[in-house]
């Protein structure tokens, strides 16, 4: 009864956050994309997101940080599907805002190895990205460096088997998207943030 009452609450709250949040798309998309920019469209997913975590994860401190993460980031990966970038002004203040909230957890907690290994595994999936930026020329920004940050942040938390699924799995999404035919063509740029972000809920979701 608990676990279906935090999942519908948190659904609620996705439904309202979501809609708030999507005031962030609405501003930072540079070209006019109805759906895209629809109030409800980014409350409908956040509240789908926030519902299956509230259903594994339960009523502990990491669904708040997760929830915060994954607010900004429906926002994120829609501008970067349609326009392929990610704005650092919504990317920053998501690491900054998880890495907080992860860092609370470890002192009420008393559990240091937890955030060094966040720690090192935002850095060891920045570094990551960086090395795919400098390989390949133009498929890789800044934005996305920054977004594996916080996807290692996050689920570095968890351990580092988890890191490595989401990193996996966001780059058979990626590969999958340059597969698919783009308008008679093939698709040039693929857009990172919807796979960084997508890979890392399924593995929060999977893990609990």
């Amino acid at each position: 009864m608990v676990n279906a009452s935090l999942t519908a609450g948190s659904a609620a709250v996705g439904l309202v956050v979501g809609a708030a949040a999507s005031w962030i798309t609405r501003t930072l998309l540079r070209r006019p994309a109805h759906l895209a920019q629809s109030w409800w469209l980014g409350a409908v997913i956040t509240a789908t997101l926030l519902a299956l975590l509230g259903w594994r994860i339960g009523f502990h401190g990491e669904l708040l940080v997760y929830a915060y993460v994954l607010t900004l980031g429906v926002p994120l990966a829609v501008i970067d599907w349609v326009e392929h970038r990610l704005p650092r002004i919504v990317v920053l203040p998501q690491l900054a805002g998880a890495a907080l909230g992860l860092g609370l957890l470890c002192v009420t907690r008393f559990d240091l190895a937890s955030g060094l290994r966040a720690l090192g595994a935002a850095l060891a999936a920045a570094g990551f990205y960086l090395l795919l930026a400098v390989l390949v020329e133009g498929g890789v920004g800044s934005g996305d460096v920054s977004l594996a940050a916080v996807v290692g942040l996050v689920t570095g938390w968890s351990g580092w088997p988890e890191l490595a699924g989401s990193l996996v799995l966001a780059s058979l999404g990626a590969l999958l998207l340059l597969l698919l035919p783009h308008h008679g063509s093939r698709r040039k740029a693929v857009p990172f943030g919807p796979c960084l972000l997508a890979a890392m809920t399924t593995v929060l979701t999977i893990s609990g």
